[in-house]
């Protein structure tokens, strides 16, 4: 799992994306490092709504560390291209929340969501610069 690198996993993803799209990137991303830090565990996923449907905190995670590392790596056009894009991702990974980053905010004050955190922050810097760039772009460039 720590060889296969993130720009494989895009390419895999890329050629379903006109069908999952970049919820399914993000997907992917989390259940290929949460099967890396953690056992299928009931506690790591936050109930959303009342139609029962789940995100596991690894898929914030992913999404939160995209946020920390993909801006100081894209251009001014891209940055607000990948800020349009990581709401939109927000708002669908989380559509019963009217401020999903308020919930990563407050996921960022529990014990158990920090380190799953540090899970990937580690999984993703185990990744070239080019390779993390390449997936910034990728996210930079969804269309919504």
């Amino acid at each position: 799992m720590k060889n296969q690198s993130i720009l494989s996993i895009a390419s895999v993803i890329a050629k379903t994306a006109p069908k999952f799209g970049l919820a399914g990137l993000i997907t992917s991303a989390a259940m290929l490092s949460q099967a890396s830090f953690a056992a299928n565990n009931p506690d790591t996923t936050i109930p959303l709504d009342m139609a029962g449907v789940n995100i596991t905190k690894h898929e914030i995670a992913v999404m939160q560390v995209l946020s920390e590392i993909c801006p100081p790596m894209l251009n001014g056009n891209q940055k607000q291209r990948f800020y349009k894009s990581y709401g939109v991702q927000l708002h669908e990974l989380m559509p019963s929340l009217e401020d999903p980053k308020a919930a990563i905010q407050y996921l960022s004050t529990q014990q158990d969501y920090r380190q799953i955190l540090q899970g990937i922050r580690s999984w993703t810097m185990g990744f070239s610069k080019q390779e993390n760039k390449a997936l910034c772009e990728d996210l930079a460039n969804a269309e919504y």
